[in-house]
């Protein structure tokens, strides 16, 4: 299946901005220590103090300035003495005096009447817990309480009853490896009391009003999906990839490195192209393979770009990107012989048309390329206009759905801003093609609708894990909502989301495309074509179904048992048309036979196929994206239609 490439605009990244950084290399502290005061550092557990002309005070001076190093076993021992209530300083200066031996300094600070000072303490704590359980406490149970908590014997090897004895450390101070430690606790915390004010509950974003938001949002730009066709060689990518250029989403460092290395091939005229077809296979050959999507801006409109390809080779993918267009734009070659090529028989401008118009697309903006070939003489953009303009209605596009437009994708004249070309200019007074952009009404979304979800590729992110892509058909997600796969009916959790351009989002609604980085499931699970949704509202999955279909110009007639590829959304499947049921009229749907033997061009009939393996579909009525079906036969489109009914 294709896979829709996206786009990445790096806007003012050099590739060589990383070398100047400094990786792998030894940096100085800022606030070295003098030699002296290593030296002293490392042998002070093992040398006298009076070698290094130190007394006592002047050594307890350093060790007041210095942080405590401790291991485990020392760090366990001060917060032992520490939790039964005595005061930090306390602990730490007894601890220092006898090495660290947590019993024979608890002993020490017992026989210097510290005692006193815990009872206190204790008591203050008691009374504090006491209260808060609302229960009196009695001067002598508390008195027994602390005698019974304080027991000590008169040896110097007894330690305090419920109390761990901490295991002593036979590693010398001054062997003693550094360890990661844990912050000391602070004494104000000790005898502290919880807070009673409730934390602020922080909103999660499932919890989100989407439709809310949706309904008071006025200066947003709407956004359109424009699916770029037309045959091969018309000049699509070029097109599209100089309008990119000329938008600023292309710095000139990457532009000028696509000249050079197309010039390098003897393409010199692909440079443009370059932009959109990025893999090794599409430059090599000069023809795109994938759907390659982008998105950018417009003074009035947020364009989410899919270039399709235009080779017979590759007409599925082209479905695959047209099936999720809004708008599309058929670009076609204006100069003699180029135009021919395209819209005679095997050219692949007229199955774009008809598979465009079978996918959907209401409006159809024709550029007229590479009109400075011809001088851009209006005689030659009368006869392509005309010429194809006939064909267009036949297919049932309608006069105000069809716009054309003279433009030149290699010199970008007539792109951006309207040309100021004099040739051009003395007979064409219509905008640019951004203009033609802008002037456009967005579709009607559904909102409302169960959310639905077209998997157009599945990936996993070096980062983020696994990734989905697609577009939203309908309602809406948000991060954090459990989901379902269908047809497997797989379950996963949306982690987070991303949109085409790598912005962090909380929620996607229909019409736009998005990345979901999915929780609770594993990749061999989703393929393209699955349809996401929610548990309590399912996507409808089948085997068989009728369809209303348009039979197109064929040269074998359709019969019970005919084979199909039948192609909806991203992917196709294998499938027969297992029945003929009646055939139609095109102008008021009647019926005009019943149990056809076979079914010839340009018919319109009502026919049942049965898949080989279950596939996701709603009603037309439903959903017009989900009910629209392709059949192709031989590597070509022989009808498609509409699902009027799953069985």
């Amino acid at each position: 299946m294709s896979r829709h490439r996206i786009v990445r605009n790096y806007i003012g990244v050099d590739s060589e901005y990383y070398e100047d950084e400094v990786f792998g290399r030894s940096v100085e502290e800022d606030t070295p220590l003098s030699p002296s005061l290593s030296q002293f550092i490392y042998n002070r557990g093992s040398v006298p103090d009076e070698q290094h002309g130190l007394t006592r005070s002047s050594v307890d001076c350093v060790q007041e300035e210095e942080e405590m190093e401790m291991n485990q076993a020392d760090e366990e021992a001060l917060n032992t003495m520490y939790d039964m209530g005595f005061e930090m300083d306390l602990c730490k200066d007894a601890l220092l005096q006898y090495d660290n031996d947590v019993t024979r300094a608890l002993n020490h600070v017992l026989e210097n009447g510290a005692q006193q000072q815990v009872q206190e303490s204790r008591q203050t704590h008691v009374r504090s817990s006491a209260a808060q359980r609302g229960r009196p406490v009695q001067e002598d149970q508390l008195a027994t309480a602390l005698q019974s908590r304080l027991q000590v014997g008169g040896s110097g090897d007894s330690t305090p009853t419920n109390c761990v004895t901490p295991v002593k450390s036979n590693t010398p101070r001054s062997g003693s490896p550094p360890s990661t430690r844990r912050p000391l606790r602070d004494p104000s915390s000790v005898n502290s009391t919880p807070s009673a004010t409730p934390k602020a509950k922080k909103s999660r974003p499932k919890d989100i009003d989407v439709l809310g938001i949706l309904n008071s949002k006025t200066d947003d730009k709407p956004l359109i999906n424009v699916a770029v066709v037309g045959h091969v060689d018309a000049g699509k990518s070029t097109l599209m990839g100089h309008l990119l250029c000329l938008l600023g989403h292309v710095s000139k460092k990457e532009l000028h490195k696509n000249k050079t290395e197309s010039q390098k091939l003897g393409k010199g005229s692909f440079a443009y192209a370059w932009v959109l077809d990025e893999t090794g296979e599409e430059r090599e050959r000069g023809v795109t393979i994938d759907v390659a999507q982008t998105k950018f801006q417009t003074p009035k409109k947020t364009v989410n770009l899919l270039d399709a390809p235009g080779h017979k080779d590759f007409v599925p993918n082209m479905i695959s990107g047209a099936s999720q267009a809004d708008v599309a734009i058929l670009v076609v070659d204006s100069t003699p012989g180029g135009f021919e090529a395209g819209f005679e028989q095997g050219g692949q401008t007229r199955e774009h048309v008809v598979l465009v118009r079978a996918l959907g697309v209401q409006t159809l903006i024709v550029a007229v390329n590479k009109m400075e070939n011809v001088g851009w003489c209006q005689k030659r953009y009368d006869h392509v206009s005309t010429e194809l303009g006939v064909f267009l209605k036949s297919v049932g596009f309608k006069n105000n759905e069809i716009i054309f437009i003279p433009v030149s994708g290699l010199e970008g004249e007539n792109l951006l801003e309207k040309s100021q070309n004099s040739a051009l200019t003395g007979w064409y007074s219509g905008g640019s093609l951004v203009d033609v952009i802008d002037s456009l009404d967005p579709p009607k979304r559904c909102y409302d609708r169960p959310f639905r979800l077209v998997v157009t590729d599945v990936f996993k992110h070096p980062q983020m894990g696994l990734s989905v892509a697609g577009k939203v058909d309908s309602g809406f997600v948000i991060v954090g909502t459990p989901v379902v796969v269908m047809p497997g009916g797989t379950t996963a959790m949306v982690k987070s989301m991303t949109t085409v351009d790598d912005k962090s989002v909380d929620y996607s609604v229909a019409g736009e495309q998005c990345i979901l980085v999915m929780g609770g499931t594993d990749q061999t699970k989703i393929h393209n074509g699955n349809v996401i949704c929610e548990s309590h509202s399912r996507v409808r999955t089948t085997l068989k179904f009728k369809a209303r279909v348009l039979v197109f110009n064929i040269d074998i007639p359709i019969t019970k048992g005919f084979p199909i590829d039948l192609h909806y959304q991203t992917v196709n499947e294998p499938a027969v048309i297992s029945r003929l049921i009646s055939t139609h009229s095109k102008s008021n749907g009647q019926v005009l036979k019943s149990k056809p033997r076979c079914l010839t061009k340009n018919q319109v009939a009502l026919v049942e196929i049965k898949c080989e393996r279950a596939i996701c579909l709603e009603l037309f009525k439903d959903s017009k994206s989900l009910g629209r079906i392709t059949c192709r036969y031989g590597g070509n489109t022989i009808a498609a239609g509409m699902v009027i009914e799953i069985t």
